[in-house]
């Protein structure tokens, strides 16, 4: 479909029923294209892309610039086959999503035992995650759990069969790492970076100055919130807070439409900004409430609150790990406003109302 003259929104697929499909977006220049995101590192995503770039008079070859919105597989997993086939085009990223990849996943043995740590301090039985090792795929490179970084509460799935498990590289570093502000430029186009932590650390938006389009990747989607999660190597920040805070930083935009990574276009990218806001001011309340009159891990307080995919006890330890993350997030916001006390001993961590 195309947006604007030379712009154009293509479809490629996911893994999931829940989200059947990611839109790549395709910016025609004079020797070339340039793409914001791509898709899953899939032979059946491959194949779409190439089909639809067929369709527009283009071969994968000719793709000069990959724009990428943030480190999750369905997003990043296709730049290490478009580098193959393209081998001089330029991946391009925020330098703080970069460096969250260098911190996370690229320490695979150092943030596997972070992580299992992590989930017994905030209620996860060991002998759980003890199965999830045996069926190796508790680390963050494994295949499963690469499935499972994009959501939790959100209807994006983890359980992907093994015939259709993505295959996708963290290591290739971006030629072009942005800072938040700073113009990218090329054929006529020209995008504004928008550093929008929150989803995850680095997350990009671009702002296209000439037609006003914001592309958001997931940080606003049309219909799902996307899963905001405090993990273990997030200790000390408020990823609910940068998540408030970057949504009104876009709705500030002088926006025509707003084109995101999973569903369909916004044509109200600051009404849909006040719905998600208000979404999660009623989603603090559920949580609070779930603590109870005593004390609760941030476990029970996951087994009491509603998620749209299902009860927690039925998620798989991937979606638990993403599900937990996002209570700890609403916690740890609720916590900085005086609503909820931490209480830390025995190697647990608990919470109560204040």
């Amino acid at each position: 479909m195309e947006i604007v003259r030379g712009l154009h929104q293509l479809k490629t697929p996911m893994t999931s029923p829940a989200l059947p499909y990611i839109m790549p977006y395709v910016f025609e220049g004079n020797d070339g294209i340039s793409l914001f995101d791509a898709g899953y590192g899939t032979p059946e995503a491959s194949d779409a892309l190439t089909r639809q770039l067929a369709v527009l008079g283009y071969e994968p070859k000719h793709i000069r610039r990959l724009i990428i919105s943030h480190a999750h597989p369905d997003h990043l997993g296709m730049a290490g086959w478009v580098k193959e086939q393209s081998p001089d085009c330029e991946l391009v990223m925020l330098a703080r999503e970069w460096q969250w990849i260098v911190d996370r996943w690229l320490d695979n043995d150092g943030w596997t035992k972070l992580s299992d740590q992590w989930l017994v301090r905030h209620g996860v039985p060991q002998e759980e995650i003890d199965e999830a090792h045996a069926q190796g795929n508790l680390a963050p490179n494994s295949p499963n759990a690469k499935q499972a970084a994009t959501g939790g509460s959100n209807g994006k799935d983890a359980g992907a069969s093994a015939a259709r498990r993505p295959s996708m590289r963290f290591d290739i570093e971006p030629e072009v790492k942005l800072e938040d502000g700073e113009v990218l430029e090329f054929d006529g186009w020209s995008l504004r970076a928008v550093w929008t932590p929150g989803h995850t650390p680095g997350h990009l938006c671009m702002y296209e100055t000439k037609h006003r389009l914001m592309f958001t990747g997931d940080h606003v989607l049309p219909h799902i919130s996307p899963n905001v999660s405090l993990h273990a190597d997030q200790e000390g920040t408020s990823p609910l807070s940068d998540f408030r805070h970057s949504l009104q930083k876009v709705a500030d935009f002088d926006t025509a439409a707003a084109l995101p990574a999973h569903e369909f276009t916004i044509p109200d990218l600051k009404q849909r900004c006040a719905v998600l806001l208000h979404h999660h001011d009623d989603r603090l309340e559920e949580v609070r409430d779930a603590i109870g009159d005593d004390t609760a891990s941030a476990r029970e307080v996951s087994q009491r609150v509603k998620w749209n995919t299902g009860p927690f006890d039925d998620f798989n330890i991937f979606m638990k790990r993403s599900a937990l993350g996002e209570t700890l997030s609403h916690l740890r916001l609720l916590e900085d406003e005086g609503r909820v006390r931490r209480i830390e001993g025995d190697g647990a961590v608990r919470w109560s109302k204040a």
